[in-house]
C-alpha cells in the first residue's frame, strides 16, 4: 500500500524539469555548482590566502551568462585590498573550447572575448560535474568544447648557452636551476627561464618568486655566476589579489625621492648588516633567509680594509613588467660601491612601490668581488669589471 501511495504521488507531481529546454537545464546546473563553493585566493607566492574565499554568483538565460566574483577585503603584508567584484560574460555559443585544469580543480573556458587563458571556474571536487554542465549548455548553443593540443615547445639552447632545468618544489610550485655561466649570458639566461616558466604553467599564468645566484669565476678565469635559482608558481589570474597599474602612470617627484630615501637606508643596513631592520624592507615573496641577506655584508666585512661608499642611481621606472612576480609599478636602482680591497662592488635593486611613500625591494643583484680573487689568479680586473657592465 505504501509503494502504491509513493507511485501515485510521483505520477501526480508536475514534470516541471521536462518542459525545460537544454539551454535552461543546463544554467540550472551551472548556476547550482558555481554558487555551492568558495573560491580560494592566493598570495602572490601561490600561498593560500587564510581565511578569504571568493564567491560566485551566477545567472543568464539561453545562450548567454554573466559571472560574477566577489572578492572580500584582505591584506598582504602590508598592502591593504579593498573589497570588489569582477563580472564576465559568457556567449556560449562562441566557446572554442572547456578544459579541466590544475589538479581537475578548475575548468578553463576559452573563447572570443576572455582573458587570453582563458576564464578559470574553481569547483573543486564538483569540478568534473561543473565541465559537464558547461559542455552540454556550450554544445547546445552552437559552440565547440575542445580544441587540437597545443604543445609548447621549449626555446632551445643557443650555442655555448648553459643547461635550465626545471624542478617541482612540492607546496611552492617550481625553480628553474643553472650552475655555472659566465656573467654575459645572464640576460638570456632570464630570458629563457621566463618562457620555460610560461611553457610549464600552460594556461595558468606564471609569476617569478625568489631568485638569487652567487659571483665566482669558471675554469677560465672569467666571472661567472653559480647556483642560479629562480621559483615560480603557476597561478589563476581569475583570483589573482593584485591590481594592475594604469600604463600611463608615472612617478611624480615625491616618489623620486621616497624612492632614493628608500633605497638610501636599505643600502645603509646592507652595509652595515643590520638583518633585523634590513630583511623587513624585502617582498616576502621572496623567501630571503638571514645568512643569504648577510653574504654580501659578510663578503665586505671579510675582504675590504675599511669602512666604503655606494653611489645609486635610478635607471627608470616600469609599469607591470613582464616576468615581474605581480603587476605594479617597480624602480630600477643601480648599485656602485667603492671600497678599499675591493675590486668591483655593483648591482641593481628592483624596487616594488606599494602606495605612495611605501617601497620593498623586490629583487637585489648585487656582486662583491675582492682585491685578493685578481691577485691569486682566480679571475683578472678586466673580467671584475665585466660584472659592473651587465
Amino acid at each position: 500500500m505504501r509503494l502504491l501511495l509513493s507511485g501515485l504521488i510521483v505520477a501526480l507531481m508536475p514534470a516541471t524539469s521536462s518542459a525545460q529546454t537544454p539551454q535552461q537545464s543546463a544554467q540550472s546546473e551551472t548556476k547550482r555548482l558555481l554558487e555551492s563553493v568558495r573560491a580560494p585566493m592566493f598570495t602572490a607566492s601561490g600561498q593560500t590566502l587564510p581565511d578569504k574565499t571568493a564567491t560566485y554568483s551566477f545567472s543568464g538565460t539561453g545562450c548567454s551568462s554573466r559571472l560574477e566574483v566577489s572578492y572580500p577585503s584582505h591584506q598582504i603584508g602590508t598592502t591593504a585590498h579593498p573589497a570588489r567584484t569582477d563580472a564576465t560574460d559568457f556567449a556560449w555559443n562562441r566557446v572554442q573550447s572547456t578544459k579541466l585544469s590544475n589538479g581537475d580543480q578548475y575548468v578553463v573556458i576559452s573563447g572570443p572575448g576572455l582573458p587570453q587563458r582563458g576564464r578559470f571556474l574553481f569547483a573543486g571536487n564538483t569540478a568534473v560535474a561543473l565541465k559537464a554542465a558547461i559542455d552540454r549548455l556550450v554544445r547546445a548553443c552552437g559552440g565547440t568544447t575542445s580544441v587540437p593540443p597545443v604543445t609548447a615547445v621549449a626555446p632551445p639552447a643557443p650555442s655555448g648557452q648553459p643547461a635550465i632545468r626545471i624542478e617541482a618544489v612540492p607546496g611552492k610550485g617550481y625553480a628553474a636551476i643553472v650552475d655555472t655561466f659566465p656573467v654575459a649570458q645572464l640576460t638570456s639566461v632570464s630570458d629563457r627561464v621566463n618562457a620555460l616558466a610560461k611553457q610549464r604553467c600552460g594556461r595558468l599564468s606564471a609569476r617569478m618568486g625568489r631568485y638569487k645566484y652567487f659571483t665566482s669565476t669558471d675554469a677560465q678565469g672569467r666571472a661567472a655566476l653559480t647556483q642560479y635559482r629562480a621559483s615560480f608558481t603557476c597561478y589563476d589570474p581569475a583570483t589573482d589579489p593584485y591590481e594592475r597599474a594604469p600604463a600611463d602612470w608615472k612617478p611624480s617627484a615625491q616618489d623620486e625621492a621616497d624612492l632614493t630615501a628608500f633605497a638610501q637606508r636599505y643600502m645603509g643596513l646592507l652595509d652595515r648588516g643590520d638583518y633585523v631592520a634590513g630583511m623587513p624592507m624585502m617582498e616576502s615573496i621572496l623567501e630571503i633567509e638571514k645568512d643569504e641577506w648577510l653574504s654580501v655584508p659578510n663578503m665586505l666585512k671579510q675582504h675590504s680594509g675599511g669602512t666604503g661608499r655606494w653611489t645609486l642611481q635610478t635607471l627608470g621606472w616600469i609599469n607591470n613588467p613582464e616576468g615581474a612576480s605581480h603587476p605594479g609599478r617597480y624602480a630600477f636602482v643601480r648599485v656602485t660601491g667603492s671600497y678599499p680591497k675591493i675590486a668591483a662592488y655593483c648591482g641593481t635593486l628592483v624596487i616594488y612601490r606599494q602606495r605612495p611613500g611605501s617601497y620593498l625591494i623586490t629583487q637585489q643583484n648585487l656582486s662583491v668581488i675582492p682585491e685578493s680573487w685578481i691577485a691569486s689568479g682566480r679571475t683578472t680586473r678586466a673580467e671584475a669589471l665585466k660584472t659592473c657592465d651587465q
